[in-house]
């Protein structure tokens, strides 16, 4: 599936499902041009069409996840707002399953939040730079971080974080963003989960803001893009599946 993850992500929201009739990919899109125009690439990769439906956001979200589930050791996220009493220590965030990236499911998101939980100390100040529906950086408020910026350049994005924010009670700037152009400060750490070329783009600004010793996140780096980071100092690697996150030093 590398190839069909590579045209598809950070651009659209799909799931891969498994069934007794076979493996399905699911790509769901607001406007149904994009998904005749995505159809024809698709059936090139190897891909055999089903067929398509129409149907509103809530009704094939809540098809798909409706239960609690755990991102990473120690952080659950609710899709649906139950009333959940977790044991101390645990960390639950409230994200529905909604049409921005970022719902807590893919390995890309698994791995910041895991990189975050590992090397977040309270009071660090965070940037979540892509923030797609805020999840990363609504769990670095929630694991103490002091300021915690979350820019995305798609108004979609900006209207959900926010209002995720508020699900979640906590205090995060979000705002509208083409990578740094509207970022100001310095910070600990800059987390990033969008797709490798865009991550190249972004290394060549990011040591303006941040700060001494700081650190990168990054995630969203499909296996045969990783060697265009092989001439930065990678502290760390994780892979799943065919995927890749590096914590960078520069």
């Amino acid at each position: 599936m590398d190839a069909v993850d590579e045209l598809l992500y950070g651009e659209y929201d799909y799931y891969i499902m498994d069934s007794s009739e076979g493996k399905y990919l699911a790509v769901v899109s607001p406007l149904k041009n994009d998904l005749t125009n995505l159809k024809d690439q698709l059936i090139a990769l190897g891909l055999q069409f089903v067929g398509t439906k129409e149907t509103c956001p809530e009704d094939w979200l809540k098809n798909i996840v409706t239960e609690p589930f755990e991102m990473i050791e120690g952080v659950i996220v609710d899709p649906m707002d139950h009333d959940l009493r977790p044991s101390e220590g645990t960390i639950v965030i409230k994200i529905p399953q909604g049409l921005a990236f970022g719902t807590g499911l893919h390995q890309t998101t698994k791995m910041s939040a895991a990189y975050l939980k590992k090397y977040l100390k309270p009071g660090m100040d965070v940037l979540d730079l892509g923030c797609g529906s805020g999840i990363l950086a609504i769990l670095a408020k929630k694991l103490g971080a002091n300021r915690v910026l979350a820019v995305d350049n798609d108004p979609l994005a900006i209207e959900v974080a926010t209002d995720n924010a508020l699900r979640n009670d906590v205090d995060i700037e979000v705002r509208l963003s083409d990578l740094f152009s509207d970022v100001d400060g310095r910070y600990d750490i800059i987390v990033s989960n969008i797709v490798a070329e865009i991550l190249v783009v972004m290394l060549q600004q990011a040591r303006n803001y941040l700060k001494s010793n700081g650190i990168l996140i990054l995630s969203g780096i499909i296996l045969p893009k990783v060697s265009l980071f092989d001439n930065y100092d990678v502290v760390e690697k994780t892979v799943m599946d065919e995927w890749n996150a590096l914590v960078i030093r520069i």
